[in-house]
């Protein structure tokens, strides 16, 4: 097996047992709470290894990079109150919605051209997600799936930088992701004071929050990994792999249950958002093949 696809099916585990640690901290500890710890030791982890690999802060791009940790540290808060109030596997097939959104971004803000074909898997991750939220029916819909769809379109908005940010090569991974945490850590810490939330962790939520800093950081390099050594496509259909561990989770650990409408929601948007994803990159392949063939011709 290519050493990059094992680091996506890694990365997409640690991702479940965050999503786990985090399910688990709520049934006593704020969002707010936890979204500042989770931050917080993950940016002095990161920090740590920026320092050891010599990798220094730039000065260009501030403002696009601040606007990705804004985006992302309120994505992650929208996860996380997600999670107080739904089933593991809901929030983590409504989370695809992202591949969605970020589409519809690509075309808003980047002048991106939709490829050819994707308007049907559009409306196929549409009917998914709505299978899944069913908001027609009061008693399935509740406040926590906005939370979840709202998470999908900050996700898809701080994705969109990302892609602007990493084309320029000017930022080092590293440095993205910090900017991510600083601004989740501080969202946290807004929530907290003005909640006056904040409760001085046990012995034991200690141990979860800094198993939460440590597995976020994890996941965040062995997908950072996956995408350097293996083909975007396969490592981002293989990420879908994700859904499965957190609904093996919520069963094993939480007796969560998958109803038939999530899953048929579930196969939906992770269908139309795979075909959507080999669309995108056979459209990136397409223009790359123009740009050489039409420099050879100058030459």
């Amino acid at each position: 097996m290519n050493k990059g696809v094992v680091y996506a099916i890694l990365s997409a585990l640690a991702f479940s047992i965050q999503n786990v640690i985090v399910k688990e901290l709520s049934y006593t500890m704020s969002t707010g709470e936890i979204a500042f710890f989770r931050g917080f030791l993950s940016a002095v982890l990161i920090l740590g290894l920026m320092r050891a690999n010599h990798v220094h802060l730039s000065h260009e791009d501030r403002p696009t990079l601040w606007l990705r940790g804004i985006l992302g540290g309120t994505g992650m808060i929208c996860i996380f109150y997600a999670l107080r109030g739904m089933p593991l596997a809901d929030v983590s097939i409504i989370s695809q919605l992202s591949a969605f959104f970020v589409m519809l971004f690509a075309a808003i803000f980047l002048q991106e051209v939709l490829p050819k074909g994707a308007k049907l898997p559009l409306v196929i991750i549409f009917a998914g997600g709505c299978l899944v939220v069913r908001p027609w029916n009061f008693d399935s819909f509740n406040v926590y799936s906005l939370f979840a769809l709202a998470q999908a379109v900050f996700a898809a908005g701080a994705y969109t930088t990302v892609s602007k940010l990493t084309d320029s090569g000017k930022h080092h991974p590293y440095e993205i992701v910090l900017y991510f945490l600083v601004c989740a850590a501080l969202s946290g810490a807004v929530l907290m004071i003005l909640g006056g939330s904040f409760l001085v962790p046990n012995l034991q939520e200690w141990g979860w929050y800094i198993t939460l800093g440590v597995i976020t950081v994890i996941a965040q390099i062995w997908m950072t990994d996956a995408y350097a050594m293996a083909n975007p496509v396969v490592v981002s259909f293989v990420s879908y792999i994700g859904v499965f561990f957190n609904a093996l989770w919520g069963f094993v650990i939480f007796q969560e249950m998958l109803t038939l409408l999530t899953v048929a929601g579930g196969v939906l948007i992770i269908g139309g958002s795979m075909y959507l994803t080999k669309l995108k990159h056979d459209r990136i392949a397409e223009m790359a093949e123009i740009r050489e063939r039409n420099a050879k011709e100058e030459v």
